[in-house]
Formats: C-alpha cells, structure tokens, sequence
C-alpha cells in the first residue's frame, strides 16, 4: 500500500534524525564528563557545572534513547502465544497491547505534567537553568513512545508487518 509506504520511509528518516540526535548528545555528555574530570583530577579546577549539565544530558538520553530503542524493536516481547493464534486475533491482540500501553503512557504524561510546573521556579545553581529541563525529558520521551504506538497501530490496521523488523531499521 502507498501510504504505508509512505509512512514507512517517513518513520525511517525520524528513526535516523534520532539516532544522530541521541549520538551527539553521547557524545557531548561524554565530552564533557571527561572534560569535567580533567579539570578536577589534573587541574585543580573543577567547572561549576561539571555535575549538572551531565545529569542533564544523561536523563535526556535515557528518555529518548530508551523511545529510540523502543523504535527499533530493542525490546524484550513474548510473541509465542500470540503468533500461534489467526491473523485477525494477532492484529486483535496487537491493537489491545498497544492501546493499553497508550493508556499507560498518557498516565504519565498526565502526572508529570504537575511535577514539571512546581519545578520550573527552582533553579539549578551552577547553571541557572530551571529544573524543569530535567523532569521534562519524561513527558517527552513518553509522547515519543506514543507516537510510536499510533504508527504502529495505523500499520496493523493498514494490514502491514507490524513486528519490530530489520526492514523498518534505519541500518543499525
């Protein structure tokens, strides 16, 4: 079908926009962790921020990392049961599996969203950035999730593989 195609190509290119935004931000966190351990152990001279922004960088990451790594199929299913039934009961099971789990991510957006108003008045010392920026990264990685599970979702209905296959992986 053209618009699974379509959605397909287009679910490729935002899987490998990710990659690369998750690759820098590894690389910048690791930069600057060896930075700030430089500066400490062989300087004397620690930057105010040598905690902070890697903490930050590193929640980032694991939020959308781990929305990446759900992307690309790097997670634990146990298809056995579901894969003996017909095709119509496995796209049933399918569409209730991930209904649930849009379910679950809409919880935590919900209650996150109060945690991220009551820390956007306190700052963090070193760098004067609002707390806020840490707590976001899980609203965030959860409507990630979620858009995923849409996509997967419309492709089950459209009647497209729906499983996590090489085809959809951007070259990992």
């Amino acid at each position: 079908m053209a618009g699974a195609k379509s959605l397909t190509d287009r679910l490729k290119t935002a899987r490998t926009v990710f990659e690369w935004a998750c690759g820098a931000v590894l690389a910048a966190f690791t930069g600057l962790v060896l930075y700030s351990v430089a500066m400490r152990y062989f300087f004397n001279n620690p930057p105010m921020w040598g905690e902070d922004i890697p903490k930050l960088l590193f929640v980032w990451l694991s939020f959308v990392g781990g929305g990446l790594a759900y992307m690309l199929g790097y997670n634990i299913r146990m298809t056995s049961v579901v894969e003996s039934m017909p095709r119509k009961v496995q796209v049933a099971v399918e569409l209730a599996m991930r209904a649930l789990t849009l379910a679950m991510l809409a919880v935590i957006v919900w209650y996150s969203i109060p945690i991220i108003e009551l820390s956007m008045y306190r700052r963090v010392l070193a760098t004067g950035l609002s707390d806020a920026w840490t707590y976001a990264a899980l609203p965030i990685g959860a409507v990630l999730l979620a858009a995923n599970e849409v996509v997967r979702m419309w492709l089950a209905v459209l009647g497209e593989h729906t499983d996590d296959d090489s085809s959809l992986h951007s070259g990992m």
